[in-house]
């Protein structure tokens, strides 16, 4: 039927390949006009693909720190430019959308995300709907503190005593307990020993060990959270050498 604007409408389906669809007008006095196009119908629509890659699955950062997400996305039927694509939290909610470039590559970096483990969803919808989504779980915490509390910056120790190290650790969302700590001197691990429910950690570096040697040393002290942030504390200090025996 054509309406008294002469316009006609009409819907059919069409199998895949190239068709000619001609349309024919005839007139009460059987005069009549045609017009045709050609269409290529395609096969069935594929849906998008679509990947994070980065950061990784499981990653943390401390809060207020910037933390820039990447992907990519995809699609055999049409160009990555003909995509939406959108981020969100499921703490936080809707974190941005856009469209990607031709070459497929998606990415925004943001820095107020709240202090919580997120997960974090991509989801990429092509211009019929089809849709791809991934997802990641992504930490935003505090990191620990921790301080070297003896001996003192550029102490001076004697060759043959005994060193006390002590330090104290705290964490806004672990107990102490479950801080891990490394101190290491001039590379080297000496200890790994947990601090205490109050967060005090000690040890004793034996002056036999073989690592005991005249000069001046550093000694770093590492304390990571169970989300993986880090803080650190070092110093530096001198054992004495022995003097000679006296002829």
């Amino acid at each position: 039927d054509v309406n008294s604007e002469g316009e006609v409408n009409a819907f059919g389906l069409l199998p895949e390949g190239e068709h000619a669809v001609v349309l024919r007008a005839i007139d009460t006095s059987g005069k009549e006009g045609n017009d045709s196009v050609v269409i290529t119908v395609g096969p069935p629509n594929s849906a998008p693909t679509c990947a994070i890659t980065a950061p990784e699955d499981g990653a943390a950062s401390p809060q207020g720190e910037e933390v820039r997400f990447e992907g990519m996305a995809t699609d055999v039927d049409v160009p990555s430019s003909a995509l939406q694509v959108a981020w969100e939290s499921d703490k936080d909610g809707p974190l941005g959308e856009s469209t990607p470039p031709s070459d497929g590559y998606i990415g925004f970096a943001m820095a107020d995300l709240t202090a919580n483990t997120h997960r974090i969803t991509l989801t990429v919808t092509d211009d019929v709907g089809a849709t791809c989504t991934q997802a990641i779980y992504f930490t935003v915490g505090t990191p620990p503190t921790v301080v070297i509390n003896t001996p003192e910056d550029d102490a001076v120790v004697s060759a043959n005593e005994d060193l006390d190290f002590t330090a104290t650790t705290n964490d806004t969302e672990d107990a102490p307990t479950d801080i891990r700590l490394e101190w290491s001197l001039d590379g080297e691990v000496l200890s790994t020993d947990s601090a205490d429910s109050s967060g005090n950690a000690s040890f004793t570096w034996e002056a036999a060990s073989d690592l005991w040697t005249p000069g001046d040393h550093t000694v770093l002290l590492t304390a990571t959270d169970t989300d993986g942030l880090t803080d650190s504390d070092q110093l530096t200090f001198t054992i004495n050498a022995l003097p000679t025996a006296p002829a």
